[in-house]
């Protein structure tokens, strides 16, 4: 167990277990279709997840980070990948792709092997109208999870989409 030396166990624990508090409200909210209010809780426990000791590898990694997600897993005191890919699946419910792309993309590069954080890159793609990107998105999604249905589905309709795009092109 890594020891942080400007932070004790207790001071880590408490602002987890904070964290971890706004994380419930947000999916409580999600739930309950409150998508704006879930961004808020999504986003204070980001904010709180800031205070952790580890946040500079973390804020290291999305800044460098940029356009490429590495295979390498940023070790985290707190899962923040899966709050942004939840904060994301509120934003396309509100009609915020931008953003809902943002967070869905910097979920994956904390941790690329997370498919919740690549699927919803793959849907703020395909909302977006960049079917090419989605298809490719979502089809990395399929490799790690064969079996999920949403995503099978959502890789078909991107794919549909694709193919008329291309074939309203073609008649102009």
């Amino acid at each position: 167990e890594e020891v942080y030396a400007s932070t004790t166990k207790e001071e880590i624990d408490a602002i987890v277990s904070s964290v971890e508090d706004q994380k419930a409200k947000g999916n409580e909210a999600f739930t309950s279709g409150e998508y704006a209010q879930g961004v808020l809780f999504y986003t204070m426990a980001l904010d709180r997840a800031a205070d952790l000791p580890d946040a500079i590898s973390v804020t290291e990694k999305l800044s460098n980070g940029g356009s490429s997600p590495s295979s390498s897993k940023v070790e985290q005191l707190f899962p923040r990948h899966i709050v942004l890919s939840n904060r994301s699946a509120c934003f396309l419910k509100l009609g915020h792709h931008e953003k809902a792309l943002k967070d869905g993309s910097d979920a994956e590069l904390l941790d690329p092997t997370y498919v919740k954080g690549m699927f919803r890159k793959g849907l703020a793609l395909h909302a977006m109208g960049r079917y090419e990107e989605a298809i490719k998105c979502l089809a990395s999604a399929q490799k790690l999870e064969p079996k999920n249905k949403q995503i099978k589905q959502a890789l078909q309709f991107a794919e549909v989409r694709m193919t008329q795009e291309m074939r309203k092109r073609m008649q102009r």
